[in-house]
């Protein structure tokens, strides 16, 4: 009996308006639909039902997900809350992409004092590489011109002053090469910083 009760309530229950009630293991919540598998057949096909089909999700720890926070996912009424969506390295506001940079500006507008300390230091986060995207991108175009300008003071000299020319003329543009190269890595995990902190985020105001 213990075993039996324990096996019962080790999974996700999904209510939908026909009043049909489905124990599920779900794998995914998209805009648009919740993906799961039948409890009693985990080996069996991907099944896919509608948002708007659904009245509330259970999930095994017994966290609720209601019908008004799933279309929050699906619609983009000004009268709900403003969740985000990450769909991969996308993110979603009111059924429509934005940017990271809008997103994390969105987030910034919220008082800090009700910020969590987690998603403050994701917030923190992103800002600190954002920072060192900036500086790659301010610095990149000055290691190209500083090459070229030194290149061109020894372009006319001796043949070993050329090869320094030529030394000048590489060193910048590969200095400039890897800046732009790092500055794309700061953005990289800055943004993923931003999606942790919008997921942080939708947990807050729900």
């Amino acid at each position: 009996m213990v075993f039996f009760c324990a096996t019962f309530f080790a999974q996700d229950t999904i209510f939908t308006k026909t009043s049909e009630t489905l124990l599920v293991r779900v794998l995914e919540i998209s805009k648009e639909q919740v993906a799961y598998k039948n409890f009693y057949n985990p080996d069996g096909i991907i099944r896919k039902l509608n948002n708007e089909q659904i009245l509330k999700i259970v999930y095994e720890n017994g966290k609720t997900e209601t019908l008004f926070q799933l279309k929050n996912k699906t619609s983009a009424s000004p009268l709900q809350l403003s969740v985000f969506v990450i769909d991969g390295k996308h993110i979603a506001l009111n059924n429509i992409d934005i940017s990271h940079k809008k997103a994390f500006k969105i987030m910034l507008q919220n008082q800090p004092q009700t910020n969590s300390e987690e998603l403050i230091g994701a917030l923190v986060d992103a800002e600190s590489k954002k920072n060192g995207q900036v500086a790659c991108i301010v610095l990149a175009p000055t290691f190209a011109v500083g090459g070229i300008y030194f290149a061109r003071q020894h372009r006319y000299n001796a043949p070993t002053e050329r090869m320094k020319a030529k030394v000048y003329f590489i060193s910048g543009l590969s200095a400039c090469l890897v800046a732009v190269i790092t500055s794309q890595i700061y953005k990289s995990i800055k943004n993923k910083h931003i999606r942790k902190a919008a997921l942080l985020y939708n947990d807050e105001i729900l």
